[in-house]
């Protein structure tokens, strides 16, 4: 693969001649209220609308460790774990919906308590590096002001390091002695793994 980090991604909009605009993720404001207000110049009632809201807005709650748990049932599908009924008549997505509410209620683990193949630290320290890099050359004013780099630095350690959001579920030790469904909701319980 070739990765093109997002300073490629809008060079090249930009050279197609399309106009870009670029979104502080980090900001205090709803993401819905900055790009009504500040990238949709014909929409000051939505604006207005969306300023004086009150009530909690819907957050995708399909994260990182949704897709490890998707990952999960598709390597228990594979694997002979999940039946060849179960597989023809339920939904791989509300099995995963299924799973990840067995092991995060229920057991109250995480993906941090799976067995997990992560990036070395190095790896992580050059990502960080690239990543505040962008951030102060496309959001100069954000990154300049006191919470702008802490903030990108607090942020980036609580998913890199706290939730292990950049790993990925070591399926050969989780799966070495599951045989059944059974066998595996057994094995998520576990929180050691050699």
């Amino acid at each position: 693969y070739i990765w093109v980090y997002m300073d490629g991604v809008i060079r090249n909009w930009r050279s197609a001649g399309f106009n870009t605009h670029i979104m502080n993720v980090h900001s205090k404001r709803q993401i819905t209220e900055q790009f009504m207000c500040d990238f949709i110049q014909d929409a000051p009632e939505s604006c207005s609308t969306l300023k004086s809201r009150t009530e909690e807005t819907n957050h995708n709650v399909r994260n990182m460790a949704f897709s490890a748990y998707n990952d999960i049932i598709f390597t228990a599908a594979q694997r002979g774990v999940i039946s060849n009924f179960t597989q023809q008549n339920a939904h791989r997505l509300k099995q995963t919906e299924k799973l990840a509410e067995y092991h995060g209620s229920q057991l109250n683990l995480t993906l941090a308590d799976l067995p997990l193949i992560c990036p070395k630290e190095e790896e992580l320290q050059k990502l960080l590096d690239i990543s505040l890099a962008l951030e102060k050359k496309w959001m100069p004013q954000w990154h300049a002001t006191p919470q702008g780099e802490a903030a990108h630095r607090a942020s980036f350690d609580r998913i890199a390091r706290k939730k292990r959001e950049f790993c990925t579920v070591d399926m050969d030790k989780l799966f070495a002695n599951v045989r059944t469904w059974d066998g595996l909701l057994e094995e998520m319980k576990r929180t050691t793994w050699d």
